[in-house]
């Protein structure tokens, strides 16, 4: 089926259109040939599916608690208004108290939201009214009737473009963009209906659609650009036009998501229904063009197809074919489109949708964000750079809400039962996971005050080229003396040198602010005590940096950037990856990483280990030493030195929702080393080096110090490229035990290994009770397992390397070229080593295993000629 380009503004369809449409009408599948199931389920069926599964997954995580860092957000919203819709016809009561917790936890008594100000005037806030509304009329809680006043009345004083279009939010001024209309329009619409506002505000909201049209459409693509700035003010605006320079999918699928959902509300008689309708039409010609032929599914960026680096994205994919169904459903759009809707359908589902091998499915390749501003340009090469995630619930949501209206299309019994099961209620071969909750209760986060010091404040500027270095130094003083508080880095640039965190000081960097860290070695002198690759010694300072501090915090949802690149800090490294990063004669780090080594060797006191300049031994980019009560949550790490996240001797850490892209050598990820009680989770690592590395000290240090990592929890965690998934080594040497990673997902032929194990006989270390569940691995280069006593120095030295009582289970690999390699020699143990109830796929090597005790359990292997 090909739908044609609709030429200038209007939807008046072209003779050539209708002979299309007429074509397309005679090749329509009748009804009783239309599917009942896909992949051997009904659309409803994969409904309740995901939403049994992510239910599962997310517990009481969007719910509102009192410390808990979450906030009143448009996905929340969407998800749950979902399950609402879902249990409409599915009745499942879990659904309304998984809504009523997410939601209705926010909601006072009074009404008020925590955490919400109606002076930022925010559109994306008053999303999470749609739920309220069908709350308030499940419930009739006056505090949900309270609160959708409250965001009615944010509407009437949101500041508008000169037409009267709202602005997106008060930090983007005189912006329309398309995702707004999704955010405000249905709730506007519905709030009316309910309680019998003016015809004049059904007319506001039809006037909404009206302008985001005139401003936004595309007549030679059909297609509709992202953004649109009255003023052109802004660096992602085109001078003459104001528009953004690309057609992001999911702009248009909220776009096509506002139109469908608001008519739900418009009253029958109002005229401006015909004018939504006509854009359903409009919108839907400009959609079913740009579906991929192969697959039918859509682009990332929508009309650029197979051009390098764009990717096939499953949010976008779910709310095309939920706003066309839906469209067929009420009579908007002809039955010609059910071709590219059932076509659609059927690729979200081969293309996205995945077993976890636990009993849960997920739906992949979801664009976790992007907007415009603040260092976000709206390039081609913009939206490609944004994370890539698993369930993000901008794609669970209209996945949901796709599989109750194509079950409705096909005429299918509005029928399902939950067949999703609950790993956590299947007992663990091993049962050492009955000591997880107990680790949990001990880890929680600082206790820092309230107090705000914006380091604009302070004299800092947001141009990214005026040394901000001081001026964050005197806000974080001023917290200090206030006895603690969140040193804020607004929106903008700013250039900085190392930061040097105090007790009960959160550096919270807000929504499209960046620190941008100077590249001059220089700046990070004097020495500061630290660890490299795991030895003691005076050296650079990290770019941020603690010591014996308690109750620290980096927060928000802003970019750290190291600046780091093959101009500065990585040629250090010299070879890698089989190249020389410096031109022949230029110094390296090996000279005084060798005389590291030999101070360690030797037992020279710390003290007397100095380095600095002309060492060129790289920093890590966030070191707290010897701290205890450490949060590092929601920020976004790129190009560092060297290791991203590196805790030492710390106790109680928690990583939680970062996002780190860094591919220079030795760029691993989080390497918790020494330390005790830690959580990392729902944390996406794209890396040089391993993602995670868990550590405990090098050599005759790492023994000399003897304080093993231990009681470290990994969850929901994505990686990336890397060397290995999860490692333990090879800076060991003082151990690691109790060891927990489950519900994680690893995926790219460019990451080698997914569980890694490496030492020798110069680092030694007991790793012990290391324990794996629920983890699907799409591809990886090499092995599932790496068991390496091999590393480097291999047998040569006098310390025994022990891996023992590891035991993984309900692991799936899609593809790998082997499922073991165990490398062990006759003096080192490996023993205990037991994998159940796991599918290893694609396998293409004979697996090595030397000197090591490691049995699969009930394990299918299924090999390629």
């Amino acid at each position: 089926m090909k739908f044609p380009v609709i030429i200038g503004s209007g939807v008046a369809l072209s003779a050539a259109v209708l002979l299309s449409l007429t074509a397309c009408r005679a090749a329509a599948p009748a009804s009783a040939r239309l599917p009942r199931e896909f992949n051997g389920a009904t659309p409803l069926q994969w409904s309740v599916r995901l939403a049994d599964s992510e239910t599962l997954r997310l517990g009481d995580r969007l719910a509102w608690r009192e410390g808990r860092r979450v906030k009143w957000d448009y996905t929340a919203g969407l998800f749950t208004l979902s399950l609402v819709k879902l249990n409409e016809v599915v009745p499942t009561p879990g659904y309304i108290e998984f809504s009523k917790d997410a939601i209705g936890s926010f909601i006072k008594p009074d009404g008020d939201i925590q955490g919400f100000k109606i002076e930022d005037y925010n559109i994306d806030n008053i999303a999470p009214g749609k739920t309220v509304l069908a709350l308030y009329r499940l419930t009739q809680e006056e505090r949900y009737r309270k609160c959708a006043d409250l965001l009615r009345r944010q509407l009437a004083e949101h500041p508008r473009t000169s037409e009267g279009g709202f602005w997106h939010k008060q930090r983007y001024p005189w912006q329309m963009w398309l995702d707004g209309l999704f955010m405000g329009a249905p709730f506007y619409a519905e709030y009316t209906r309910d309680f019998h506002g003016p015809a004049a505000d059904f007319d506001d909201v039809v006037k909404q659609f009206r302008l985001m049209d005139k401003a936004a459409y595309d007549a030679k693509t059909g297609l509709y650009y992202h953004a649109w700035d009255e003023k052109r003010a802004q660096d992602w605006a085109n001078p003459v036009t104001g528009l953004s320079s690309n057609f992001w999918g999911r702009a248009v699928g909220w776009w096509a998501m506002a139109q469908v959902d608001t008519l739900d509300f418009l009253p029958k008689d109002h005229p401006g229904r015909a004018e939504i309708i006509a854009l359903i039409q409009k919108t839907a010609a400009g959609i079913v063009r740009w579906q991929d032929p192969e697959t039918g599914v859509w682009w990332q960026v929508l009309d650029q197809g197979t051009r390098k680096g764009n990717y096939r994205e499953a949010t976008c994919s779910a709310m095309f074919v939920y706003a066309m169904a839906k469209a067929v459903n009420h009579g908007h759009l002809s039955r010609d489109y059910v071709p590219a809707i059932l076509k659609g359908y059927q690729g979200i589902l081969d293309e996205f949708i995945r077993s976890d091998g636990a009993g849960l499915i997920s739906l992949t390749r979801c664009c976790s964000v992007a907007g415009l501003g603040f260092g976000r340009d709206g390039s081609y090469e913009y939206y490609l750079r944004e994370p890539v995630v698993d369930n993000d619930l901008k794609g669970v949501g209209p996945f949901i809400l796709a599989g109750i209206e194509l079950q409705k299309l096909l005429g299918l019994p509005m029928t399902a039962t939950h067949d999703i099961q609950n790993p956590a209620a299947r007992p663990s071969v091993a049962k050492e996971w009955a000591q997880m909750p107990e680790i949990l209760r001990r880890i929680h986060a600082p206790l820092i005050p309230g107090h705000e010091f914006s380091i604009v404040d302070f004299g800092a500027a947001a141009d990214g080229k005026t040394d901000s270095s001081e001026a964050i130094a005197k806000a974080i003083a001023a917290a200090v003396k206030a006895g603690g508080g969140r040193v804020i880095v607004p929106p903008g640039e700013f250039l900085t040198g190392p930061i040097h965190l105090k007790s009960r000081i959160n550096l919270h960097l807000e929504h499209g602010a960046t620190l941008k860290f100077k590249t001059d070695p220089n700046a990070y002198l004097p020495a500061v005590f630290t660890r490299w690759e795991g030895m003691e010694c005076w050296n650079y300072s990290p770019l941020i940096y603690a010591i014996d501090a308690e109750h620290i915090a980096i927060t928000g949802e802003g970019t750290l950037d190291g600046q780091a690149d093959m101009t500065n800090w990585w040629p250090w490294k010299g070879r890698w990856k089989g190249k020389d990063l410096n031109p022949p004669g230029t110094p390296t780090q090996k000279a005084a990483r060798d005389r590291l080594n030999q101070m360690v060797n030797d037992n020279v006191p710390v003290d007397q280990r100095r380095f600095g300049d002309g060492d060129y031994l790289r920093p890590p980019f966030i070191q707290p030493y010897r701290c205890r009560n450490v949060l590092i949550e929601g920020v976004h790490i790129r190009r560092s030195p060297m290791w991203e996240i590196n805790p030492v001797l710390c106790t109680n850490v928690i990583v939680r929702r970062v996002n780190i892209f860094s591919h220079g050598p030795n760029n691993d990820g989080c390497n918790p080393e020494s330390c005790r009680d830690v959580l990392i989770e729902d944390t996406i690592f794209d890396t040089g080096d391993d993602c995670i590395a868990i550590k405990s000290g090098r050599n005759n240090d790492g023994r000399r110090i003897g304080v093993p990592s231990e009681n470290i929890l990994v969850r929901r965690c994505q990686m990336k490229r890397g060397h290995g998934g999860v490692t333990l080594g090879s800076e060991i040497s003082g151990g690691a035990r109790n060891i927990f990673v489950e519900d994680c997902v690893m995926d790219s032929p460019e990451l080698d290994r997914a569980i890694r194990f490496k030492s020798n006989a110069a680092r030694g270390g007991v790793m012990e009770n290391i324990f794996v569940r629920n983890v699907r691995v799409g591809t990886v280069a090499d092995a599932a397992l790496q068991i390496d006593f091999v590393y480097e120095e291999g047998p040569n030295g006098d310390h025994r390397p022990v891996v023992r009582n590891l035991v993984i289970e309900n692991l799936v690999v899609d593809k790998a070229r082997r499922v073991l390699d165990v490398q062990g020699f006759p003096s080192a143990e490996i023993s205990g080593v037991r994998i159940h109830n796991s599918v290893f796929r694609g396998i293409t090597r004979d697996d090595t295993v030397i000197e090591a005790d490691v049995k699969l359990m009930d394990c299918q292997v299924l090999r390629q000629p």
